[in-house]
């Protein structure tokens, strides 16, 4: 049987605004998916029991956890407004209602149902304007809440807040909800950006971004030869992972530092450039207010790196030192950009690095336990594999994966400017640089 509930929910305040740059990252993001863009939305479930959460949990204590997150973060009370003259619009509502989906089921199919009512609740996409952007799910086992499903539309955060959101629902299922304020809310930071002081912070942020615009080539791949064909493959590597570790303990820096190093040093090598120019995404976690605030943060940093015919040794200190410049020049008015970049000409952008890994940032204690032998006994494990795909914002974007024990990285390629041979050849080739560099430092530390 399938109930639905009514939570009424009260916040602190209501209001109406344009959208903060975080929240504008992620809003051109879904427009360029739509139809698919369904494929943003987040979800998780909770099974109290077997998490540890919560025993015997009368429906109560879900539907008071949903009426407090609500009240909480005003992300899940926004909707947005497309003005025709002033653009896309954020309305947070003070106040309001929204519906629990509660399935009944045996003990042994609660899992099974529990997984069927997130599919049902995170596949179709967000009506806007007119829906709150929280779907939220029961399994109910006669009178005991087994499972709590949770699914939002990216607009209610990036994953670097969606930390925060999950640990004040589980705080709450347990009993225990959170009484520190929440960190800075999107309304806030689009009141402040749409300042003088904000407009201002965004200037400094895109006199950067000039000054390195102007310096670099204009065009990375060449011109397309045919319409536009997109491919997905994904390169899964324990070895590259052994090493990307023992060259971060090396040179102090995180694992992301020396990735992305990798892959400015193969691009470079590909194209025939001496800089690589990649987009990265900076979650300004960092920031005062940021660390704990549920809402999009995150925009593209622009980082250039001197790869040229450079070993990959010194090259990881430098994109070190290039992806600390982007992190500090990420908070700036998308609006100027496309201004500045329409100003400049023919800029290309196309290239992005995405880290997905939450620890990314964190630097390698130690890499002890890596030999030679266990990086060539590596070697024949890894993977290629590929995937078609529709469509795909980007000529070049390469993610780097949260696998445990592989580097995994997925390269999402516009065919037409980098075939699959070249695909397969950035991939593989990241491996090797890792690999060889990593042979060569325990060489010389022995």
């Amino acid at each position: 049987m399938t109930q639905r509930i009514p939570i009424g929910f009260t916040g602190a305040r209501g209001g109406e605004c344009g959208l903060s740059w975080g929240q504008i990252a992620i809003w051109r993001a879904i427009q360029r998916l739509v139809p698919d863009d369904a494929s943003l939305n987040m979800s998780w479930v909770t099974a109290l029991e077997d998490e540890g959460v919560s025993f015997g949990t009368p429906l109560t204590r879900i539907t008071d956890t949903v009426a407090f997150v609500m009240a909480r973060h005003e992300s899940l009370r926004t909707r947005i407004r497309v003005d025709e003259v002033h653009g896309p619009r954020q309305l947070v509502a003070q106040d309001g209602i929204i519906e629990l989906v509660v399935i009944d089921a045996g003990r042994d199919e609660a899992g099974d149902a529990a997984r069927e009512l997130q599919r049902r609740l995170t596949e179709p996409a967000f009506d806007y304007p007119n829906e709150w952007p929280l779907r939220v799910g029961a399994v109910r086992v006669g009178d005991v809440v087994t499972h709590a499903v949770f699914a939002i539309c990216h607009l209610v955060t990036d994953r670097g807040g969606l930390t925060a959101l999950v640990r004040d629902v589980l705080d709450s299922l347990a009993g225990r909800p959170v009484l520190d304020p929440p960190g800075q809310q999107p309304y806030d930071q689009a009141l402040f950006q749409q300042s003088e002081a904000g407009r201002r912070q965004s200037e400094k942020a895109l006199r950067y971004w000039e000054r390195h615009l102007r310096a670099v080539a204009h065009s990375r791949f060449g011109e397309p030869t045919g319409e536009p064909r997109f491919v997905s493959a994904t390169l899964s590597s324990p070895a590259g992972d052994q090493a990307a570790s023992l060259l971060a303990d090396r040179e102090r820096v995180s694992t992301s530092a020396v990735i992305l190093a990798a892959a400015a040093v193969q691009l470079a090598r590909q194209t025939g450039a001496r800089e690589a120019v990649l987009q990265i995404i900076v979650s300004n976690r960092f920031r005062p207010g940021l660390a704990d605030s549920v809402g999009p943060a995150s925009q593209d940093g622009l980082c250039v790196i001197e790869a040229g015919d450079d070993e990959l040794g010194p090259v990881i200190g430098r994109a070190m030192r290039a992806s600390m410049q982007a992190y500090l020049h990420a908070q700036y008015d998308p609006v100027a950009l496309d201004t500045l970049v329409a100003r400049l000409g023919d800029v290309d952008l196309s290239c992005s690095f995405n880290d997905r890994r939450f620890d990314a940032q964190t630097s390698v204690a130690a890499a002890a336990g890596v030999t030679a032998d266990g990086l060539h006994a590596a070697l024949p494990s890894t993977t290629l594999t590929w995937e078609p795909v529709e469509h795909y914002g980007a000529r070049y974007f390469l993610h780097v994966n949260a696998v445990p024990g592989a580097l995994d990285l997925t390269l999402f390629a516009d065919t037409s400017v980098f075939d699959r041979a070249k695909v397969e050849e950035h991939l593989r080739g990241i491996e090797t640089l890792l690999v060889a560099e990593a042979l060569n430092a325990l060489t010389v530390a022995v």
